[in-house]
């Protein structure tokens, strides 16, 4: 399954097979997202860069939406 992490070093978002705890490019530690893969998909262009910096922006990796952003 594929799921979505979150490098704060990098400021990149992987999809990536399974649960990876270290980021492939920069080896840190990453963060799981609320979004399946499917959901990001379904994002337009503008609402994935929106999502990049709210996530830049925001420690708080929780409050992710799950589909569409708000």
């Amino acid at each position: 399954m594929i799921y979505m992490h979150y490098c704060a070093n990098c400021h990149y978002i992987h999809m990536l097979n399974g649960h990876k705890p270290f980021c492939p490019t920069c080896g840190l530690p990453l963060k799981e997202l609320d979004i399946s893969y499917l959901d990001y998909c379904d994002l337009n262009r503008s609402d994935r860069e929106r999502l990049l910096l709210s996530l830049a922006k925001s420690g708080d990796l929780k409050n992710t939406p799950r589909t569409g952003l708000t």
